[in-house]
């Protein structure tokens, strides 16, 4: 049988809050919207071949549940007549977008805002997905990868033995930028994709405006450089912050910018160095007048646009969470963060009430769950696309750089987008090296927010496990679309 042609179609809708609304990210940011540094949008990109298409589409969106996301992902594949399975979601986790309903509880009193927000949101994300439907073409692909340093390890030690929020320049990042060119027959751009992992925080707490924060910067400068539009895609930044940090002065455009383009740059020199439509051939001895002539390797056309594999598959693990206490140790719990609460509307500081909201409806979810006896488990997703020789899996959590570096260098393929924030957010994913070494404690409040699990109302942290079970099935898709016939009769 024949490889089927591929098709590729980029689209864009713009997802930019009212004003009035507030952001989330940042317990320390007071206040609400007051200006738009930059658009927020949704970007996406559809593939099709062999009658299947695939989407992935690119969101400025800080997190989103689970449920929600797949809520998402079922409408955009009904708009382009494809299945979830085929429809990745990606976050770029931007700390200067606004909230969801229901998420995080502190943002009830807007409720009617966020509600009336919402309802524009998830129609503009498919029609993104629907603009870059109609705009199907044949296409063809191509990767390569870079390396970036804008990034650095926030897990700082502390002297008390304890990790906070800080900036270590000994611990590894992951530094390779992924880059994905998707070309008309002409070799002219469709659309650009790139993955890194970083914390989008260069716009800071004290800084009222909604932003893409850096991805931004990087994709007006791709696009400008290259054509077509561009999609940044997050990859395992759950333990990474922006060289320089978070931005503490209230307009941080210029370090945002310098961020972007430095990335962008990278994704450009790499991106310019990939040809789709032509090959080269082999050198030629070209007849000159200086004795046996010079040589010239010859650039040849590249013919058709089949691609001999077009997969995609996901999987739902159960991971488990740690051992919750008894009721009577949950009721006291709640009981202490209710006073919390009492003494932060006391004080008047709106950051410490954010912070006494969230924990306080933590401790609420706490004694629910124990309560009611439910299964100390939560449910997580994890994906894999292929598309020729190129391959995307994506974790929908807030990975750590060393697990996209571990996932990419145990992929069977050449080229491996590994990304984190994909298909909704169930909380942070540590490593067990990245744990307390007394293990994780539910009545202790950590100073890095990697291990405060009760932001994301899980109602104790998972186990320390977890990473490397998610990774074990990441893996397994992956070598299911490697080795598709083997895996159907179980060998390899």
């Amino acid at each position: 049988m024949n490889a089927p042609d591929l098709y590729a179609g980029a689209g864009r809708a713009s997802i930019t809050p009212p004003l009035g609304i507030k952001t989330v990210g940042f317990s320390s940011r007071e206040g609400v919207v007051e200006r738009i540094e930059s658009e927020l949008t949704s970007t996406a990109i559809v593939f099709a071949a062999g009658g299947s298409k695939m989407a992935i589409v690119a969101v400025d969106l800080a997190i989103a549940p689970v449920a929600v996301v797949m809520d998402w992902r079922r409408r955009v594949a009904e708009a382009i007549r494809s299945t979830p399975a085929n429809v990745m979601i990606n976050l770029s986790h931007t700390h200067s977008g606004p909230p969801l309903p229901g998420v995080p509880p502190e943002f009830a009193f807007q409720s009617e805002m966020i509600d009336r927000y919402y309802a524009v949101l998830v129609q503009r994300i498919v029609d993104s997905a629907l603009a870059a439907n109609a705009s199907l073409q044949p296409a063809r692909i191509a990767h390569g990868e870079g390396s970036s340093h804008i990034g650095i390890n926030r897990r700082e030690m502390g002297a008390d033995g304890y990790v906070f929020l800080g900036e270590d320049p000994n611990k590894p990042i992951d530094p390779v930028v992924g880059v994905v060119r998707v070309d008309d027959l002409e070799g002219r751009p469709i659309a650009t994709l790139f993955s890194y992992g970083c914390h989008t925080v260069v716009v800071g707490p004290n800084s009222r405006v909604a932003s893409p924060d850096f991805p931004g910067a990087s994709r007006d400068a791709i696009e400008r450089a290259m054509g077509g539009l561009s999609l940044y895609l997050q990859g395992g930044g759950g333990d990474i912050m922006p060289v320089g940090g978070m931005g503490w002065e209230e307009d941080c455009r210029d370090s945002k910018d310098r961020l972007g383009l430095a990335l962008a740059g990278e994704v450009i020199k790499v991106a310019a160095g990939l040809r789709t439509n032509a090959r080269q051939g082999e050198r030629t001895w070209l007849p000159s007048l200086l004795g046996p002539g010079m040589t010239l390797t010859p650039w040849i056309p590249v013919e058709g646009h089949a691609v001999e594999h077009f997969e995609a598959t996901s999987e739902t693990i159960s991971l488990d969470l740690i051992p919750f206490p008894s009721l009577e140790e949950a009721h006291r719990l709640r009981a202490e963060r209710q006073r919390d609460l009492e003494e932060a509307e006391a004080s008047g500081q709106e950051r410490r009430v954010i912070i006494g909201n969230r924990f306080l409806a933590w401790s609420n979810r706490l004694v629910q769950a124990v309560a009611d006896q439910e299964a100390p488990t939560a449910d997580f997703e994890v994906q894999a696309l292929r598309i020729g020789d190129v391959a995307f899996v994506s974790l929908s959590a807030e990975v750590f750089s060393q697990t996209t570096v571990e996932l990419r260098k145990r992929s069977p393929f050449e080229h491996t987008m590994a990304l984190g924030y994909s298909n909704g957010v169930l909380s942070y994913l540590p490593r067990a090296e990245d744990y307390p070494v007394g293990g994780w404690r539910v009545d202790d409040r950590y100073r890095i927010p990697d291990l405060v699990f009760q932001a994301y109302l899980l109602p104790t942290g998972l186990r320390p496990d977890s990473e490397q079970r998610a990774v074990d099935a990441a893996v397994g898709l992956l070598d299911r679309l490697r080795e598709p016939a083997a895996a159907a009769t179980g060998g390899r």
